[in-house]
Protein backbone atom coordinates (compact mmCIF):
# COMPACT_ATOMS: atom_id res chain seq x y z
CA UNK A 1 0.00 0.00 0.00
CA UNK A 2 1.58 3.45 -1.24
CA UNK A 3 2.20 5.82 1.56
CA UNK A 4 3.09 9.86 1.76
CA UNK A 5 6.44 10.34 3.16
CA UNK A 6 5.10 11.53 6.18
CA UNK A 7 2.85 8.59 7.29
CA UNK A 8 4.81 5.72 5.82
CA UNK A 9 4.40 2.80 8.00
CA UNK A 10 7.52 0.40 8.02
CA UNK A 11 6.38 -3.51 8.91
CA UNK A 12 8.68 -5.96 9.84
CA UNK A 13 8.37 -9.00 7.41
CA UNK A 14 5.53 -11.23 9.32
CA UNK A 15 6.73 -13.58 12.09
CA UNK A 16 6.57 -16.84 11.69
CA UNK A 17 5.80 -19.62 14.62
CA UNK A 18 7.59 -22.91 14.00
CA UNK A 19 7.14 -25.89 16.19
CA UNK A 20 8.92 -29.62 15.20
CA UNK A 21 6.43 -31.91 16.22
CA UNK A 22 7.67 -35.37 16.83
CA UNK A 23 5.11 -38.14 17.76
CA UNK A 24 6.14 -41.55 19.17
CA UNK A 25 2.95 -43.67 20.20
CA UNK A 26 5.50 -45.59 23.25
CA UNK A 27 5.83 -42.05 24.11
CA UNK A 28 4.36 -41.39 27.45
CA UNK A 29 5.08 -37.55 27.22
CA UNK A 30 1.93 -37.23 24.63
CA UNK A 31 0.75 -33.12 24.26
CA UNK A 32 -2.87 -33.94 24.61
CA UNK A 33 -5.26 -31.79 24.26
CA UNK A 34 -5.18 -30.36 27.80
CA UNK A 35 -1.65 -30.11 27.39
CA UNK A 36 -1.09 -28.44 23.59
CA UNK A 37 2.31 -27.12 22.19
CA UNK A 38 2.42 -23.13 22.69
CA UNK A 39 3.21 -21.58 19.43
CA UNK A 40 4.67 -17.89 19.31
CA UNK A 41 6.36 -15.86 16.48
CA UNK A 42 9.63 -16.87 16.05
CA UNK A 43 9.95 -19.78 18.63
CA UNK A 44 11.49 -22.83 17.16
CA UNK A 45 11.88 -27.04 17.61
CA UNK A 46 9.50 -27.43 20.14
CA UNK A 47 8.32 -30.93 20.66
CA UNK A 48 5.79 -32.65 21.67
CA UNK A 49 4.00 -36.56 21.07
CA UNK A 50 1.06 -38.28 19.53
CA UNK A 51 -1.46 -39.63 21.91
CA UNK A 52 -4.70 -41.75 21.30
CA UNK A 53 -8.10 -40.27 21.44
CA UNK A 54 -11.64 -40.84 20.53
CA UNK A 55 -12.99 -37.68 18.43
CA UNK A 56 -16.02 -39.36 16.91
CA UNK A 57 -18.08 -37.31 19.20
CA UNK A 58 -16.67 -33.84 17.92
CA UNK A 59 -18.18 -31.80 15.05
CA UNK A 60 -14.93 -31.86 13.56
CA UNK A 61 -14.55 -35.69 13.48
CA UNK A 62 -15.45 -36.21 9.90
CA UNK A 63 -11.89 -34.63 9.26
CA UNK A 64 -9.77 -37.45 11.56
CA UNK A 65 -9.54 -40.66 10.07
CA UNK A 66 -7.02 -41.91 12.39
CA UNK A 67 -6.71 -42.25 16.15
CA UNK A 68 -3.37 -40.37 17.19
CA UNK A 69 -3.54 -36.72 17.89
CA UNK A 70 -1.19 -33.78 18.68
CA UNK A 71 -2.39 -30.53 19.69
CA UNK A 72 -1.02 -27.23 18.65
CA UNK A 73 -2.20 -24.10 20.28
CA UNK A 74 -1.26 -20.27 18.99
CA UNK A 75 -3.09 -17.42 20.37
CA UNK A 76 -3.85 -13.93 18.89
CA UNK A 77 -2.27 -10.54 19.21
CA UNK A 78 -4.84 -7.46 20.14
CA UNK A 79 -4.04 -6.28 16.62
CA UNK A 80 -7.70 -5.43 15.44
CA UNK A 81 -8.02 -7.28 12.02
CA UNK A 82 -9.73 -9.15 9.72
CA UNK A 83 -7.61 -11.87 7.99
CA UNK A 84 -6.49 -15.46 9.04
CA UNK A 85 -3.46 -16.68 9.42
CA UNK A 86 -1.33 -19.17 6.80
CA UNK A 87 -0.35 -22.62 8.61
CA UNK A 88 2.62 -24.04 7.16
CA UNK A 89 3.27 -28.37 7.61
CA UNK A 90 7.07 -28.96 6.45
CA UNK A 91 9.17 -31.81 7.26
CA UNK A 92 6.81 -34.46 7.47
CA UNK A 93 7.91 -38.05 8.15
CA UNK A 94 5.68 -39.95 9.54
CA UNK A 95 6.57 -43.78 7.87
CA UNK A 96 4.68 -42.77 5.01
CA UNK A 97 1.40 -42.11 6.71
CA UNK A 98 -0.53 -38.70 5.78
CA UNK A 99 -1.48 -36.25 8.26
CA UNK A 100 -4.40 -34.36 8.46
CA UNK A 101 -4.87 -31.01 9.90
CA UNK A 102 -7.62 -28.86 11.20
CA UNK A 103 -7.46 -25.40 12.87
CA UNK A 104 -10.19 -24.77 15.34
CA UNK A 105 -11.52 -22.29 17.93
CA UNK A 106 -12.26 -24.60 21.17
CA UNK A 107 -13.33 -24.34 25.05
CA UNK A 108 -10.63 -21.68 26.19
CA UNK A 109 -11.66 -23.19 30.08
CA UNK A 110 -11.41 -26.67 28.51
CA UNK A 111 -9.47 -27.42 25.21
CA UNK A 112 -10.78 -31.00 25.36
CA UNK A 113 -14.26 -30.24 25.62
CA UNK A 114 -14.20 -31.85 21.79
CA UNK A 115 -17.90 -30.90 21.72
CA UNK A 116 -17.15 -27.43 21.34
CA UNK A 117 -14.79 -27.46 18.47
CA UNK A 118 -15.78 -25.00 15.62
CA UNK A 119 -13.61 -25.44 12.76
CA UNK A 120 -11.83 -22.31 11.06
CA UNK A 121 -9.98 -24.13 8.40
CA UNK A 122 -10.04 -26.70 6.05
CA UNK A 123 -9.28 -30.12 6.82
CA UNK A 124 -6.24 -30.62 5.22
CA UNK A 125 -4.44 -34.00 4.59
CA UNK A 126 -0.73 -33.92 4.35
CA UNK A 127 2.13 -36.02 2.84
CA UNK A 128 4.55 -33.58 2.13
CA UNK A 129 5.47 -30.01 2.52
CA UNK A 130 1.94 -27.87 2.83
CA UNK A 131 0.05 -24.91 3.90
CA UNK A 132 -3.40 -23.72 4.37
CA UNK A 133 -4.84 -20.52 5.37
CA UNK A 134 -7.01 -20.14 8.20
CA UNK A 135 -10.53 -18.30 8.38
CA UNK A 136 -11.00 -14.58 9.57
CA UNK A 137 -9.71 -15.10 13.53
CA UNK A 138 -10.44 -13.01 16.31
CA UNK A 139 -8.01 -11.17 18.24
CA UNK A 140 -6.71 -12.43 21.38
CA UNK A 141 -8.00 -15.68 21.01
CA UNK A 142 -6.41 -18.89 21.54
CA UNK A 143 -6.62 -21.58 18.94
CA UNK A 144 -5.49 -25.47 18.35
CA UNK A 145 -4.15 -26.93 15.10
CA UNK A 146 -5.12 -30.70 15.47
CA UNK A 147 -3.06 -32.95 13.71
CA UNK A 148 -4.10 -36.57 13.25
CA UNK A 149 -2.78 -39.65 11.45
CA UNK A 150 -3.27 -43.71 11.72
CA UNK A 151 -1.14 -45.51 13.46
CA UNK A 152 0.09 -48.84 12.32
CA UNK A 153 0.47 -52.73 13.79
CA UNK A 154 4.23 -51.85 14.87
CA UNK A 155 4.83 -48.45 16.58
CA UNK A 156 5.83 -45.45 14.43
CA UNK A 157 7.60 -42.31 14.38
CA UNK A 158 6.11 -39.30 13.02
CA UNK A 159 7.63 -35.87 12.91
CA UNK A 160 6.26 -32.36 11.41
CA UNK A 161 7.15 -28.62 11.62
CA UNK A 162 4.22 -26.82 12.19
CA UNK A 163 4.12 -23.02 11.32
CA UNK A 164 1.66 -20.21 11.78
CA UNK A 165 1.84 -16.62 10.07
CA UNK A 166 0.25 -13.85 9.76
CA UNK A 167 -1.64 -10.13 10.58
CA UNK A 168 -3.19 -11.63 13.50
CA UNK A 169 0.44 -12.42 15.11
CA UNK A 170 1.60 -9.37 15.00
CA UNK A 171 2.00 -5.35 16.11
CA UNK A 172 1.90 -2.63 14.25
CA UNK A 173 3.51 0.69 15.35
CA UNK A 174 2.38 3.98 13.55
CA UNK A 175 2.82 6.40 12.07
CA UNK A 176 6.32 7.12 10.84
CA UNK A 177 6.93 10.78 10.34
CA UNK A 178 9.24 13.97 9.41
CA UNK A 179 10.13 16.12 12.20
CA UNK A 180 12.13 19.20 12.42
CA UNK A 181 15.30 18.71 14.53
CA UNK A 182 14.48 18.94 18.06
CA UNK A 183 10.50 18.51 17.56
CA UNK A 184 8.87 15.20 18.74
CA UNK A 185 6.91 12.46 16.92
CA UNK A 186 3.66 10.62 18.44
CA UNK A 187 3.87 6.90 17.80
CA UNK A 188 1.27 4.61 19.07
CA UNK A 189 1.37 1.16 18.95
CA UNK A 190 -1.23 -1.41 18.93
CA UNK A 191 -1.53 -5.17 19.19
CA UNK A 192 0.97 -6.28 22.37
CA UNK A 193 -0.76 -6.39 26.16
CA UNK A 194 -1.30 -2.91 27.03
CA UNK A 195 -1.27 -4.44 30.87
CA UNK A 196 2.36 -6.08 30.28
CA UNK A 197 3.89 -3.14 28.35
CA UNK A 198 5.91 -2.59 25.58
CA UNK A 199 9.67 -2.07 25.30
CA UNK A 200 11.13 0.89 22.84
CA UNK A 201 14.78 0.89 21.71
CA UNK A 202 16.57 2.72 21.01
CA UNK A 203 14.72 4.19 24.62
CA UNK A 204 16.87 7.43 25.14
CA UNK A 205 14.81 9.18 22.67
CA UNK A 206 11.31 7.78 24.39
CA UNK A 207 9.43 9.27 26.57
CA UNK A 208 8.01 6.45 28.65
CA UNK A 209 9.98 3.69 26.43
CA UNK A 210 7.29 1.06 28.18
CA UNK A 211 4.10 2.43 27.27
CA UNK A 212 1.83 2.07 23.90
CA UNK A 213 1.36 5.80 23.23
CA UNK A 214 4.83 7.47 23.12
CA UNK A 215 6.83 10.60 22.25
CA UNK A 216 9.89 10.05 20.37
CA UNK A 217 12.67 13.35 20.25
CA UNK A 218 15.78 11.97 18.15
CA UNK A 219 18.45 13.83 17.17
CA UNK A 220 19.08 12.16 13.85
CA UNK A 221 17.11 9.69 11.60
CA UNK A 222 16.44 6.63 14.08
CA UNK A 223 14.96 3.81 13.07
CA UNK A 224 12.76 2.71 16.40
CA UNK A 225 11.98 -0.86 17.35
CA UNK A 226 9.03 -1.73 20.02
CA UNK A 227 8.66 -4.99 21.24
CA UNK A 228 5.12 -6.41 22.89
CA UNK A 229 4.35 -9.21 24.93
CA UNK A 230 0.95 -11.24 24.14
CA UNK A 231 0.39 -14.93 26.53
CA UNK A 232 4.18 -15.27 27.16
CA UNK A 233 5.12 -14.69 23.20
CA UNK A 234 7.31 -11.41 21.95
CA UNK A 235 6.63 -9.50 18.91
CA UNK A 236 8.08 -6.72 17.46
CA UNK A 237 7.81 -3.98 14.75
CA UNK A 238 10.06 -1.29 13.24
CA UNK A 239 9.25 2.61 12.51
CA UNK A 240 11.33 5.49 10.57
CA UNK A 241 11.74 8.87 12.27
CA UNK A 242 13.31 11.13 9.75
CA UNK A 243 14.66 14.36 11.05
CA UNK A 244 15.17 17.06 8.70
CA UNK A 245 13.37 18.93 5.84
CA UNK A 246 10.84 17.01 4.05
CA UNK A 247 11.53 15.86 0.96
CA UNK A 248 10.32 19.14 -1.31
CA UNK A 249 10.82 18.35 -5.37
CA UNK A 250 10.01 21.62 -7.45
CA UNK A 251 7.36 20.49 -10.48
CA UNK A 252 9.06 23.33 -12.81
CA UNK A 253 12.27 25.32 -12.81
CA UNK A 254 13.65 27.77 -15.73
CA UNK A 255 17.38 27.46 -16.20
CA UNK A 256 17.99 30.61 -18.37
CA UNK A 257 21.11 32.02 -17.25
CA UNK A 258 18.61 35.14 -15.45
CA UNK A 259 20.06 33.75 -11.67
CA UNK A 260 15.65 32.90 -11.01
CA UNK A 261 14.68 29.68 -9.86
CA UNK A 262 17.84 28.69 -12.61
CA UNK A 263 18.33 24.99 -10.72
CA UNK A 264 16.01 22.24 -9.92
CA UNK A 265 16.66 22.08 -5.88
CA UNK A 266 15.36 19.22 -4.27
CA UNK A 267 15.34 19.96 -0.82
CA UNK A 268 15.85 17.09 2.02
CA UNK A 269 17.29 14.86 -0.32
CA UNK A 270 20.58 14.91 0.79
CA UNK A 271 19.35 13.45 4.16
CA UNK A 272 19.30 10.20 2.08
CA UNK A 273 22.89 9.44 1.22
CA UNK A 274 22.03 6.63 -0.59
CA UNK A 275 19.29 7.80 -2.75
CA UNK A 276 18.71 7.62 -6.57
CA UNK A 277 17.60 9.92 -8.83
CA UNK A 278 16.07 8.64 -12.30
CA UNK A 279 15.19 11.04 -15.03
CA UNK A 280 13.05 10.35 -18.00
CA UNK A 281 11.78 11.93 -21.43
CA UNK A 282 8.64 12.11 -22.44
CA UNK A 283 9.22 9.36 -24.44
CA UNK A 284 10.26 7.17 -21.41
CA UNK A 285 14.06 7.72 -22.25
CA UNK A 286 16.59 7.59 -19.46
CA UNK A 287 18.30 10.54 -19.89
CA UNK A 288 20.03 11.21 -16.49
CA UNK A 289 20.37 8.78 -13.11
CA UNK A 290 22.58 10.29 -10.02
CA UNK A 291 23.42 8.96 -6.54
CA UNK A 292 22.48 11.26 -3.95
CA UNK A 293 21.50 14.02 -5.78
CA UNK A 294 25.08 15.95 -4.97
CA UNK A 295 24.05 19.44 -6.58
CA UNK A 296 20.86 20.71 -8.22
CA UNK A 297 20.34 19.70 -11.65
CA UNK A 298 21.04 23.14 -14.30
CA UNK A 299 18.91 21.50 -16.89
CA UNK A 300 22.19 20.30 -19.13
CA UNK A 301 23.04 17.01 -20.20
CA UNK A 302 26.76 16.98 -21.32
CA UNK A 303 27.35 20.58 -20.98
CA UNK A 304 23.97 20.82 -23.67
CA UNK A 305 20.43 22.37 -22.71
CA UNK A 306 18.05 19.51 -23.29
CA UNK A 307 14.49 20.88 -24.70
CA UNK A 308 11.90 21.97 -22.45
CA UNK A 309 9.24 20.14 -21.88
CA UNK A 310 7.74 17.78 -18.96
CA UNK A 311 9.99 15.04 -17.66
CA UNK A 312 9.83 12.03 -15.23
CA UNK A 313 11.23 11.46 -12.38
CA UNK A 314 11.87 8.47 -9.74
CA UNK A 315 13.22 8.84 -6.25
CA UNK A 316 14.57 5.54 -4.71
CA UNK A 317 15.45 6.42 -1.06
CA UNK A 318 17.20 3.55 -0.08
CA UNK A 319 17.36 3.69 3.50
CA UNK A 320 19.22 0.84 5.07
CA UNK A 321 17.08 -1.73 7.11
CA UNK A 322 13.99 0.22 5.61
CA UNK A 323 11.26 -0.17 2.63
CA UNK A 324 10.30 3.25 1.46
CA UNK A 325 8.38 3.63 -1.88
CA UNK A 326 9.90 5.35 -4.32
CA UNK A 327 8.89 9.21 -4.79
CA UNK A 328 7.89 9.63 -8.59
CA UNK A 329 6.33 12.71 -10.38
CA UNK A 330 7.02 15.49 -13.27
CA UNK A 331 9.13 18.00 -13.55
CA UNK A 332 8.50 21.25 -15.96
CA UNK A 333 11.65 22.49 -17.84
CA UNK A 334 10.65 26.27 -18.90
CA UNK A 335 12.98 29.14 -20.93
Amino acid sequence: MRKELKHRILKTALFAAIALVGFSEANTLAQTCDNPTPLCGGESELSTQFTQMDMSAAPVSSCFTGDMFSFVRFHTTYLSTTEGVTVSLSNIDCSNTAVTAMVVLANPLDYCDIIQYSPVSDCITATSDTQFTTDDLYINTDYLVILNYQSGAEPSLCEIEVGVSGIPLTIEACCPTNIDHLESANIDVQGGDIGVGYQWEPSEFVDNPTAHNVNVTPETTTLFEVSGFVENCEYSDQILIVVGTEIDVPNAFSPNGDTVNDLWNITGLASYTGSILTLYDRWGQQIMRTSSYPQPWDGKIGGKDVPVGTYYYVIELNQPGVDLEPITGNVAIIR
